[in-house]
């Protein structure tokens, strides 16, 4: 199931995510789902990333949120692998599960890089939608927040603080006075595949 990313979403087809906006730094909305529902969520991710890496990176390989994202998504429910989880209750969603994967492969890619130069390539990164647009250019201007939100544990202190951090940088990203709420979980997994795409990038580059 897809969710909403942004309460107020970014308007689609209007001006770029770098235009300056007058609006004030918006509020951080918890989300519907508990802090153990969303751990259930990246332990189950992590578990398939491990297992079919393949898949995991195809999936995170299209356009965030698409059709064709969130039919490959659709396809963790029918590998043979035993990563379902027994006794958790877990509540499936495109997002949460794509930013999981890319946290997997973020862990051992982001303490290599270089800060500048990560942020260099968020904004010459070329966004594929509006989600994207919104995500690079967030994730451009602190990839460091960017990095902690992504890697902290969900429902942690470390995960508001950074959230907090990423969120005076939303109004300069949106529509002029768009005024927003961003969900946490749907900022964190926009950072998490925004610096995935990034890192990515890089690594391509050196090849």
């Amino acid at each position: 199931m897809q969710r909403v990313l942004l309460f107020a979403m970014l308007v689609v087809g209007t001006a770029p995510a770098q235009a300056q906006s007058s609006s004030a730094t918006p509020q951080i909305a918890p989300g519907v789902d508990s802090a153990e529902q969303r751990r259930a969520l990246r332990s189950f991710s992590t578990c398939l990333a491990r297992s079919r890496p393949g898949w995991a990176r195809r999936t995170l390989s299209h356009a965030y949120l698409s059709e064709a994202q969130a039919s490959a998504a659709a396809e963790a429910l029918s590998g043979n692998d035993t990563c379902i989880l027994r006794d958790v209750e877990l509540t499936f969603r495109t997002s949460g599960m794509v930013g999981s994967l890319a946290e997997y492969f973020l862990a051992p890619a982001l303490d290599a890089a270089d800060q500048a130069r990560l942020s260099r390539t968020l904004n010459a990164l070329t966004p594929r939608n509006t989600s994207e647009d919104f995500a690079l250019c967030v994730a451009a201007r602190n990839p460091a927040a960017a990095r902690e939100l992504a890697l902290s544990d969900p429902g942690s202190s470390a995960e508001v603080q950074a959230a907090a951090a990423l969120a005076a940088h939303v109004p300069r990203c949106t529509n002029p006075g768009e005024q927003l709420s961003v969900e946490l979980p749907s900022l964190r997994s926009l950072m998490s595949v925004a610096l995935y795409r990034g890192r990515q990038n890089q690594l391509t580059a050196r090849k």
